[in-house]
């Protein structure tokens, strides 16, 4: 028999968070149509699979191998792809615009290019993401470069638009890499089944790799590369649009507004929750271990990943609330599907003229 701890709460309110968050952003960009809202989209429906996943092998009390293979690809991509949605929202309000998509896409290069090159010489499949993150990384400098040559005629620069299709398509390319491996990658059974359905985060994997900061599974390495790249995208990108608001907000009026834009400081925040926790989990740190409570593990239970997804996401999404400034009525016709039936009957009245 199954026993179900406290901490199954934590995957319940991240599934039902999750689920409320995909339903406003679809909303959202059925009315509107922006990209960063059909990329957030995207990311909140994986964030709900995973969620889903992690309470459902909770619940049976056991993780089935292969959707195990399967979650630990989503749950590492979604988070890129909320870095995605941010980076075009940021292009869209002209933060990143042609003077600094030089600048990001290093940024970007460098954090795609480090992990694959401390373990390439172990992990030859790491070429793989070397070379393009190398050639991006040049070009991202390059860009930046000439804006100090003025006297060059010919110079290469994109839009933060373009910058936001280099992350989507290259976020999209180790996906693909990511589920090859994955799919090929032999599994640790005995700790899976060990864990009673409960959290395992990347330590369900069999390590392949020794190195001089101990044996690792290969699997493992690519999951940086989507989370440290969305992370600086998300939470550095948040932050940084709260002081451009407040900046400018200086600048025109000669003071601070503080409550404008803290909806940034919300989803800023509450994607720092997430790679915190995520970042302890990977490490085999426990809530209860991190407060000094090992007693209380068999009924607390020992995972900090869950918890940091469910206070994360809920964070997250009051954000978004605030940004688009929804109220509880609008937020009910949200949650009760109103806004696709009213697209339906707009489908059929056109049909009738």
């Amino acid at each position: 028999m199954v026993t179900i701890g406290i901490d199954f709460i934590f995957p319940v309110i991240t599934v039902v968070m999750s689920l409320l968050f995909f339903l406003s952003v679809s909303e959202q960009y059925i009315r509107k149509r922006k990209m960063h809202q059909l990329v957030w989209a995207i990311s909140m429906f994986l964030f709900l699979v995973t969620a889903g996943v992690e309470g459902y092998s909770y619940s049976v009390g056991s993780w089935d191998p292969f959707i195990y293979r399967i979650y630990y690809v989503f749950a590492a991509v979604q988070v890129a792809l909320m870095g995605a949605g941010a980076l075009y929202l940021f292009a869209s309000r002209d933060i990143i615009n042609k003077r600094n998509s030089g600048k990001a896409l290093t940024l970007f290069g460098v954090s795609w290019a480090f992990f694959p090159m401390m373990f390439q010489r172990m992990a030859p499949v790491l070429l793989l993401v070397l070379i393009p993150a190398i050639v991006l990384t040049l070009i991202g400098l390059g860009t930046w470069l000439q804006n100090y040559i003025r006297d060059s005629e010919k110079t290469v620069s994109f839009s933060g638009k373009q910058l936001s299709h280099i992350f989507v398509l290259f976020t999209f390319y180790m996906f693909i890499l990511m589920m090859i491996v994955a799919l090929g990658a032999e599994l640790d059974l005995a700790y899976l089944t060990a864990s009673g359905g409960k959290e395992v985060a990347g330590h369900g994997w069999v390590n392949d790799l020794t190195s001089s900061n101990g044996p690792r599974a290969t699997i493992r390495l690519f999951s940086p590369l989507n989370t440290i790249s969305g992370g600086i995208a998300l939470i550095g990108g948040a932050f940084y649009s709260y002081y451009a608001w407040q900046r400018a907000l200086k600048k025109k009026k000669g003071a601070y507004e503080p409550k404008t834009g803290i909806f940034n400081l919300y989803i800023g925040g509450g994607a720092l929750v997430l790679a915190i926790g995520g970042t302890l989990s990977g490490f085999g740190i426990s809530i209860t271990s991190l407060l000094g409570l090992e007693a209380l593990e068999e009924i607390f239970g020992a995972g900090i990943l869950y918890l940091a997804e469910a206070i994360g996401v809920t964070f997250m999404y009051f954000g978004f609330l605030e940004s688009d400034k929804i109220t509880w009525k609008k937020l009910v016709s949200v949650l009760t599907l109103g806004w696709l039936r009213k697209k339906e009957e707009t489908k059929v009245s056109s049909g009738d003229k």
